[in-house]
């Protein structure tokens, strides 16, 4: 073993070393791993980054001191300071949770049993023969069939994929994690913001990008607890739960036609220029260059050329349908009214309720508390499982097929433990809810930045 004090760097300093990647404390040759790592060598994205909350959500219960292949690439010390984000995987309510789960599963594997792939194959044909359609009829009908079926790919097929939850083969996720960019995305766009970010950050105001991603049109935070902002458009924002679903069609559109990220490589400023500029990176540029292209070929240039459909309509119809549908079925996961989106106000009620949980709050805490899961199994048909989102944000590993089958031990392990489990036995009550939260902090952040 490397000795782990012969390299010392800060956060800071970390970024300009894409070659590391800090765990929980200790400095890894991250190139190196790569080449050994069971998940493939998409681990290479997480260059120059502190993945402790990754690791720890990835692998429920592992210590990454007491693997020998992981220290075996141990190179020195993160010294972290009190601007890092810090949190508790090892709180009783954890323990008891991966328990409880792997309990509920028994000898189960977590990756996808035969009716995900079923699922999938019919999603990606019926895809396939829509887009035909799409293709050769230009009709509005076609179109919106085929932002549909995109969505669905979105959602049950390259979401599961990107997390590692189809397969243990790491070429059967990647494969299928590409379906981002057959939508029109970039499957290491919406990685570096959604796997790095969102799930190891979920709601921290600076850290998650979907915490402030529709500012200053849209906010998602109570400003009226604290924190700050852009500076709202009024009067829309004391207005939005009229117009949330009417901007947030755009993000559609927003991500096929800004080629800033598959440009930079880079989602967002979390994103350290030295990775963005990496070997790995300057590597996936190429084929993303090439599905951004053959997605407007195929989806937007094909309809006009080969049925005349007018080019407004073929630029816009099938993105702004999947946007929708995406949209929709995030946006209510993880607001809704008694929503406390901030994990760090989280941690100071704790502090004053209990002496024993001061301290870094409970990773595990901080994912049930500012989610919420509505609807069953026919939910997660219709989602791909993400209407589970307290369980999909708890085990982002394991299959979503799987998540209705565990939804009632999470459940009564949160009862035990005083966690608080929002949930709404419909999308349309979820929906309600979601919109009055909107009106609520809509309201209280004109109220918070009025001069």
């Amino acid at each position: 073993m490397t000795d782990p004090e012969r390299l010392q760097l800060t956060s800071e300093e970390l970024k300009e070393r894409p070659d590391l990647v800090a765990v929980d404390g200790l400095l890894y040759d991250l190139e190196g791993f790569a080449k050994v790592h069971p998940g493939g060598q998409a681990i290479l994205s997480a260059g120059a980054y502190d993945a402790t909350a990754l690791f720890f959500s990835m692998h429920p219960g592992r210590d990454p001191l007491k693997s020998e292949l992981f220290q075996t690439f141990c190179v020195g010390t993160h010294r972290r300071t009190e601007m890092d984000p810090k949190y508790n995987f090892h709180s009783p309510f954890a323990l008891d949770l991966q328990s409880t789960v792997r309990k509920a599963m028994g000898k189960v594997s977590w990756y996808a049993p035969m009716g995900f792939w079923v699922r999938t194959f019919l999603i990606c044909t019926a895809t396939l023969f829509l887009e035909y359609r799409w293709v050769t009829t230009g009709t509005i009908l076609a179109g919106i069939c085929v932002g549909c079926l995109h969505a669905q790919i979105g959602l049950s097929v390259q979401h599961d994929a990107s997390h590692g939850a189809l397969s243990s083969n790491p070429s059967i996720n990647a494969f299928f994690a590409y379906g981002a960019d057959w939508i029109g995305n970039s499957r290491w766009i919406w990685l570096q913001q959604h796997i790095l970010w969102h799930h190891p950050h979920t709601n921290h105001q600076d850290f998650d990008p979907d915490a402030s991603s529709a500012e200053p049109l849209l906010v998602f935070n109570d400003y009226s607890k604290g924190g700050s902002g852009k500076k709202p458009v009024k009067p829309l924002v004391s207005w939005q739960d009229y117009i949330t679903y009417a901007v947030l069609s755009m993000y559609g559109p927003g991500v096929v036609y800004n080629p800033g990220g598959i440009v930079t490589m880079r989602h967002n400023e979390h994103i350290p220029e030295s990775v963005s500029k990496s070997v790995f990176y300057s590597k996936q540029k190429p084929l993303a260059y090439f599905f951004r292209l053959f997605y407007f070929v195929r989806i937007v240039l094909a309809p006009w050329y080969f049925s005349g459909t007018p080019l407004y309509i073929s630029f816009f119809l099938v993105n702004i349908v999947t946007g929708i549908l995406l949209t929709m079925v995030f946006v209510v996961s993880h607001n809704f009214e008694g929503s406390d989106r901030d994990p760090l106000k989280l941690a100071e009620k704790e502090k004053k309720r209990s002496k024993e949980e001061e301290g870094p709050i409970c990773w595990y805490k901080m994912q049930a508390e500012t989610s919420c899961t509505y609807g069953g199994t026919i939910g997660m048909l219709a989602t791909g499982g993400l209407n589970l989102q307290i369980e999909h944000h708890l085990f982002p590993r394991l299959s979503s097929w799987y998540y209705p089958h565990i939804q009632e031990s999470i459940r009564k392990c949160c009862e035990r433990h005083s966690v608080k489990y929002t949930y709404y036995p419909t999308l349309i009550q979820n929906t309600i809810s979601m919109l009055k939260y909107m009106r609520e902090v809509g309201v209280a952040a004109v109220l918070a930045h009025a001069e």
